[in-house]
């Protein structure tokens, strides 16, 4: 019998919403096959069987949230290991909180939400992004859920300092409540305080996506932890807009859609490659700058549900035309929630487009751990003065938001002049 669960894949993601079944019980399924599609925060993943056999028990109806560790599937594959028994009553909310790992024969992975996760019987340390230094061999380890470690982790709260009361020391949510009520680190607590909202004639009330909740959260922790400055500043493009017209034809014959925002893409590679610090992040921590050797470059996709940001791997290794290919692909599976977890890992810088708004300015607003990311406006064509005399030209503005912890103003500008330079003369995009 082999016992499916839903595995830790990291990113904030330890929960999600069956949002429709394949097979029912007693169906024959191959492995590979698409067993389950999932809801997460941020994408609608679908789960292929990891072996080939016999559906014996669902683990959750349509429309029912799933935790990390919790069973998805009971698939009778021959094998002679037990189906887990049924919980008792009294038992079942434990079980959500403390979810057991699935029997997993030494060196097996197990299958997670995006492809194979290796699976380990030792308990896991919390862990960060930044952080890269291995704890101290003299630290006790601490027992807790994933779910546990996450709500430590969104309240601030230090969850090697917290005595747990469950079995065996393990931390448990109410544990990490109690903690943060007490004032445990409330420099990085982020609950929001309770507002009362006043209310006079008839109102709606609309409960909000998993989405959102996952934006609201995002927003939240970037703003109370990052202090932001803003550049403006525009730039004249007119050899831009006549490249550009000069080779979407050929691009269109190779079925590319060449926007302006593959030049963008490609002076911003540029500007980091010159300026690597605003291709890392700052490990608050450890007091440290964590420089990046690779560029995955985000950009901000509008969707139904809500914004979803996506990186092109590799950036800095792919050409205008590639860029454009590329960020149309992520593009479209993104707007479709059926773009892969991978992309939306491991950003080192983001871009967001205003000028798909039909608007020229804003204060975008970083994605944390990330120190800078490039808001866009439209292009239009507007007076200006060049060398003296008054000419009608394409503008294009800009707007740069960088972490004033570790980025000085000077060096922004630097790096915002460096993309303003290539943008204005854009062969030297095609040179590089």
């Amino acid at each position: 019998m082999y016992d499916f669960k839903f595995a830790d894949i990291g990113e904030g993601i330890h929960e999600g919403v069956i949002l429709k079944w394949n097979f029912k019980v007693g169906d024959k399924v191959k492995e590979g096959e698409t067993l389950v599609i999932v809801e997460t925060d941020k994408v609608n993943a679908e789960l292929p069987s990891p072996v080939d056999g016999v559906i014996e028990k669902l683990g959750a109806k349509e429309g029912e949230t799933i935790h990390v560790g919790e069973t998805i599937v009971l698939i009778n594959d021959g094998s002679a290991t037990e189906a887990p028994k049924e919980e008792k009553k009294e038992e079942k909310k434990e079980a959500k909180e403390e979810p057991k790992k699935a029997p997993v024969s030494e060196g097996k992975a197990a299958p997670g939400v995006i492809g194979e996760i290796e699976v380990s019987e030792d308990v896991m340390e919390s862990s960060s992004e930044s952080s890269s230094v291995a704890k101290s061999e003299t630290q006790t380890k601490v027992l807790a859920t994933p779910v546990a470690r996450q709500m430590a982790k969104d309240l601030g709260v230090d969850i090697h300092t917290i005595k747990g009361t469950g079995e065996h020391g393990r931390v448990m949510k109410e544990d990490i409540q109690k903690a943060a009520s007490q004032g445990q680190n409330k420099q990085q607590s982020f609950s929001a305080p309770k507002v009362s909202i006043s209310v006079q004639g008839e109102v709606e009330y609309v409960p909000i996506t998993k989405l959102r909740k996952a934006i609201v959260k995002s927003m939240t922790l970037a703003k109370q932890i990052i202090p932001h400055t803003v550049l403006m500043d525009e730039v004249i493009v007119d050899k831009l807009v006549v490249l550009r017209n000069q080779v979407k034809t050929q691009a269109a014959a190779q079925d590319i859609k060449l926007t302006y925002m593959a030049f963008i893409m490609k002076a911003t590679v540029l500007a980091l490659k010159k300026y690597p610090n605003f291709n890392a992040s700052f490990d608050q921590e450890n007091d440290r700058m964590v420089y990046k050797k690779f560029i995955n470059l985000g950009m901000a996709v509008d969707t139904p549900d809500g914004l979803i940001v996506p990186n092109i791997k590799d950036a800095d290794q792919k050409s205008i035309l590639e860029l454009a290919k590329e960020l149309r692909e992520v593009a479209d599976a993104t707007i479709a929630r059926k773009v892969s977890l991978a992309q939306l890992q491991n950003t080192t810088f983001s871009i967001t487009n205003f000028g798909a708004a039909n608007v020229a300015y804003g204060t975008p607003i970083i994605n944390h751990p990330e120190v800078g990311i490039l808001g866009v406006g439209k292009i239009e064509q507007k007076p200006v003065v060049i060398d003296g005399e008054l000419k009608v030209a394409y503008t294009l503005p800009l707007s740069l938001a960088v972490d004033h912890r570790v980025i000085d103003g000077a060096d922004a500008g630097r790096f915002l002049n460096t993309i303003k330079s290539l943008l204005n003369d854009p062969m030297m995009l095609l040179l590089s």
